[in-house]
């Protein structure tokens, strides 16, 4: 083969959208092993220590005052 015919043959085969897209692809592919392969997960960083608080007291069942009435639990009243 002539030179001139041997250059025009490996142009066309470079050009050719499947040599292109599977280039693309073989590129894409070792960039993603790469960076797995070079992947560090973050240490975590260290939380601070949680107040614990007591627990508000509960309202008294037995007394007056409408505490009932505001905690939405009490049944209304009866009519006579």
């Amino acid at each position: 083969m002539e030179n001139m015919t041997l250059n025009q043959l490996i142009f066309k085969v470079l050009l050719n959208p499947y040599v292109i897209g599977t280039t693309i692809a073989v590129i894409l592919m070792l960039n993603f092993c790469c960076y797995v392969a070079s992947y560090r997960k973050k240490t975590p960083k260290p939380k601070g220590k949680k107040i614990k608080t007591a627990p508000a007291p509960a309202p008294a069942a037995g007394k007056e005052g409408g505490s009932e009435a505001s905690s939405g639990n009490a049944s209304p009243a009866p009519e006579a």
